[in-house]
């Protein structure tokens, strides 16, 4: 085609591009699977679609459809089924408080029953023992006979009210189960739809509730846009339309947060749902009574003791100002066996320190409880000041006095992750014990280094102690495996621990074990296996038992040592 015929067609050229469609002129402004989403969602009740083409709309426009689903999803999602669970909940308490009385009508019906029985029976026997004496004269026969009689009429009446009230239990018992079964289904149907788990199976519904259908909302209107499917259409339903909503807010998280559908989503938290506001008072009490039984045995006369003890410790935790914190411990006790201490049957205030945080940095000033190296270096109070802080690695450093010595202090530094840590530290004690426990002049300097794998659920733990005192140095380790925690307040827990010590006597002071540790100093300290076990019987009731085999490092002397106890616990407020 040569140029002036190409003239000729330019008109009709022009005339075709001015009656294109803009569609067709213009790339969309969002990927296909948009549109198809919002259709879907629109399909689903969700959403209202405008006329026209969705091509044609702007980012803007498409984000405040996205926003709509997401109000309309967030106000009414699963109202239905909650309104149909709030039922349920209802008439399942008022059938377990019948249930409740049915069996206390059973109890009672198989009360009467029972000695309904062993009066015919009584009654029964002593007419036929008569007759069989042979002595069968009216006057001596027809009061017995009229007896049994009346009893065994007795005993049908009994029985069949023992039988009804059987059988209305049991009824009200199938019938709560029933309910309690479609209250689980309800609120597994409403928690798969809003974490998107799918359908339940139709297997976990109960019998004759797969054809049940959703009820209506506020006002007669219909709660939810799909309130009329089955339960597990509507978990499938609302996990599809879920899925979908939150690939678009993802998308237009820059148009919806600038349009602030976002804060009005985030505002369904505080006008949907009561929140439980906890008030704790100003000045907190914990208290603990525990009762315990220590028995030892062994090749020296230090090892052989039994002793009791009632113990009572109040801990009270005055907030002064939201930061800092003033508390204290009060301490009694009561001793029974062979060895008593100086505070026997004293009333004393063992602990008083100010607990707060500077910048960063948490500080507790007073006299307050030490647990240096996991206690297997010390475990008692300490006097002065503790510095806490830092991440990932927390550091800490005491300054001030341990128990009886004129001078104490060490640093260390923990890194902890998920499922290892790793620790080591430097201690000091100037004065304070010597080899033979007694207080003399002189410096004892232990260095430590530990580390805990998680295997499984079991926490494995190696520390290395490098200790010196007065002159004379030791190298010890503590080898330990341990599963859980001890958790009064949860029925039923459980948790255990296994060590062994290998410990020189300058590798501890005052040890955390209720083994002979601390008698073993004086004879270069000692090594050997310790266990553990506690067990929560009901809430905050706590029970623990300890086993220790030892040995004495100059002698291999033996002691054997069994401790028990049963702690429980009170406190002035709710957590």
């Amino acid at each position: 085609m040569n140029r002036k015929k190409w003239i000729w067609y330019l008109p009709l050229v022009t005339a075709a591009i001015s009656v294109m469609p803009s569609s067709a002129m213009a790339a969309p402004v969002a990927d296909e699977w948009v549109y198809e989403d919002l259709e879907q969602l629109a399909g689903a009740g969700y959403l209202e679609l405008p006329p026209g083409d969705l091509h044609q709309l702007s980012r803007k426009d498409l984000a405040a459809l996205v926003g709509k689903a997401m109000d309309r999803m967030e106000s009414y999602e699963g109202t239905s089924l909650a309104d149909e669970y709030g039922r349920v909940t209802k008439l399942l308490v008022e059938d377990k408080v019948q249930l409740g009385l049915a069996k206390e009508q059973l109890e009672a019906a198989g009360k009467i029953f029972r000695q309904r029985e062993r009066e015919a029976r009584r009654d029964t026997d002593a007419l036929a023992r008569q007759s069989l004496r042979g002595n069968n004269r009216l006057e001596v026969m027809e009061p017995l006979q009229k007896r049994a009689k009346e009893s065994q009429m007795r005993l049908q009446g009994a029985a069949r009210d023992f039988a009804i009230a059987r059988q209305r239990a049991l009824r009200r018992q199938r019938m709560a189960d029933e309910l309690e079964q479609r209250q689980n289904d309800i609120m597994a149907a409403m928690t798969g739809a809003s974490s998107g788990t799918g359908p339940l199976p139709q297997s976990s519904l109960p019998a004759g509730t797969a054809g049940m259908t959703g009820t209506s909302g506020i006002n007669g209107s219909a709660a939810s846009p799909q309130s009329a499917g089955l339960l597990r259409d509507s978990s499938a339903q609302d996990a599809d339309a879920m899925a979908r909503l939150s690939a678009l807010r993802t998308e237009f998280v820059s148009e919806l947060d600038e349009a602030g559908a976002l804060d009005k989503q985030n505002a369904h938290l505080a006008d949907d749902l009561p929140v439980k506001d906890v008030q704790r008072p100003r000045l907190r009490i914990d208290s603990e009574v525990r009762l315990s039984d220590g028995k030892s045995t062994g090749d020296r006369d230090e090892y052989r003791y039994h002793n009791s003890e009632l113990r009572l410790r109040v801990y009270p935790d005055y907030n002064i100002d939201g930061n800092w914190h003033a508390i204290g411990m009060v301490e009694g006790k009561k001793e029974f066996g062979s060895r008593k201490d100086k505070d026997d049957e004293k009333l004393r205030l063992d602990r008083y320190y100010l607990e707060g945080h500077v910048g960063l940095a948490k500080v507790d000033a007073g006299a307050f409880g030490s647990l240096m190296a996991e206690g297997n270096i010390y475990d008692s109070k300490f006097k002065g000041i503790r510095i806490e802080g830092g991440v990932p690695v927390k550091y800490a450093f005491e300054y001030g006095q341990a128990n009886d010595t004129d001078k104490a202090w060490d640093a260390t530094a923990d890194y902890v992750q998920p499922t290892y840590s790793i620790g080591a530290g430097v201690y000091r004690f100037e004065g304070g014990y010597d080899k033979d426990n007694v207080v003399r002049d002189g410096k004892q300097s232990i260095a430590m280094a530990n580390v805990h794998k998680l295997v499984g659920s079991i926490d494995l733990g190696a520390m290395v102690l490098y200790g010196k005192d007065r002159g004379h140095d030791g190298t010890g380790y503590v080898i330990s495996a341990a599963n859980g925690q001890e958790q009064s307040w949860k029925p039923r827990s459980r948790s255990w621990w296994l060590k062994y010590y290998y410990q020189p006597y300058e590798t501890y002071y005052s040890h955390t074990m209720n083994g002979t540790a601390d008698f073993m100093r004086k004879y270069g300290g000692f090594k050997g296996w310790g266990a553990g076990y506690s067990y929560t019987l009901s809430k905050d009731w706590l029970f623990n038992l300890e086993y220790y085999h030892l040995w004495d490092l100059d002698g291999h002397k033996a002691s054997n040592t069994i401790w028990g106890s049963l702690t429980t616990y009170f406190k002035n407020y709710e957590d």
